[in-house]
């Protein structure tokens, strides 16, 4: 028989003859092994321990194997509760974190601007394609506007004398003489001969002081006979600058003026309007006449007023402007 301790043996742990027993007289604690153990459970008291070979006589393994079930038992039932409890918990915490950080707009961390660009890039393409068709319809409208607004040097010119238009002298006023009229002898000036009312017809682009036909006063007219029978719709009336002028005024020029429409020589003519020639506007400025269907081969300018000369009035150029009668 194996050598017992005296102590082991004096305590009640072997009987007389060297076999195990126990000792009810104390408590025992079971503690949860850490390991998986394929015999029974291990029970640690203070003083008496259990083994899975030696409870055969004091304890069964029926009840050993009992409460290893309901312990495993209980022990599922917990963890299930645990995880639900978890579960349950995440997802009423998941939908609050989305609405916190995910509906609260642009986030205003440094790597943001990744998205801000894109946004960005598309607002730029939509303004960039609603600039080009506004461009396009401004085109349009510009082409549109210079149609129907054309400039007086882009329009016939009816009034013109190298088109067939004439001045007819008799029904016009006097041509001023501006100076003595004096000839040349030897480079010495005699005679000059004045200006004639041709000037005024001839389609000078480019208007030079001196070189226009004068009247006397302020009050004159001019008779012209168009190149074409036309249905009149514009004049225009043309006079240095300020600008241009020798002294920087333009006293000569007209002021308020009026257009008759004739078909004939005899014909008392049409008014077709009274119109204000500006001294601070533009060298050629035109003007519309009154809406008529009328059809002239004559037109009558007669000015009414100057800007102030006492002596002589001053008509550099005036244009006819319109369409051919059938």
């Amino acid at each position: 028989m194996p050598r017992r301790s005296s102590r082991l043996i004096s305590m009640g742990h072997y009987n007389s003859e060297g076999e195990r027993t126990i000792s009810y007289k104390e408590t025992l604690y079971r503690v949860f092994p850490r390991r998986r153990f394929r015999r029974g459970i291990r029970l640690v008291g203070r003083k008496t321990i259990i083994f899975g070979d030696g409870i055969s006589k004091n304890i069964s393994n029926s009840n050993i194997i009992s409460e290893s079930n309901c312990s495993s038992r209980v022990c599922i039932i917990g963890y299930f509760f645990l995880m639900l409890f978890l579960c349950f918990g995440f997802a009423c915490l998941i939908p609050t974190l989305g609405r916190t950080f995910l509906d609260s707009g642009r986030s205003e961390s440094p790597y943001s601007p990744l998205i801000v660009d894109t946004d960005s890039y598309v607002d730029y393409e939509e303004i960039s394609r609603h600039l080009t068709e506004l461009e396009n319809r401004l085109l349009k409208l510009q082409r549109k506007m210079n149609f129907l607004t054309l400039s007086a040097d882009a329009w016939p010119n009816f009034a013109l004398e190298s088109q067939g238009a004439s001045v007819v002298y008799h029904l016009s006023s006097k041509t001023y003489s501006i100076e003595k009229p004096h000839l040349t002898f030897f480079g010495i000036p005699i005679w000059r001969p004045p200006v004639s009312p041709r000037t005024v017809i001839q389609g000078h682009s480019h208007l030079v002081p001196g070189r226009c036909w004068a009247f006397a006063g302020g009050r004159g007219h001019l008779f012209i006979a168009l190149s074409h029978p036309v249905t009149i719709s514009h004049v225009s009336l043309g006079h240095i600058s300020k600008s241009m002028s020798p002294t920087g005024s333009i006293f000569s020029a007209p002021k308020e003026f009026s257009v008759h429409g004739m078909e004939t020589l005899d014909d008392e003519g049409t008014h077709l309007g009274t119109f204000l020639y500006d001294e601070d506007g533009d060298q050629l400025q035109t003007f519309k006449l009154l809406d008529h269907n009328g059809v002239y081969k004559f037109v009558r300018l007669e000015v009414q007023s100057n800007w102030g000369h006492p002596e002589y009035s001053c008509l550099y150029s005036f244009r006819v402007h319109g369409m051919v009668a059938d």
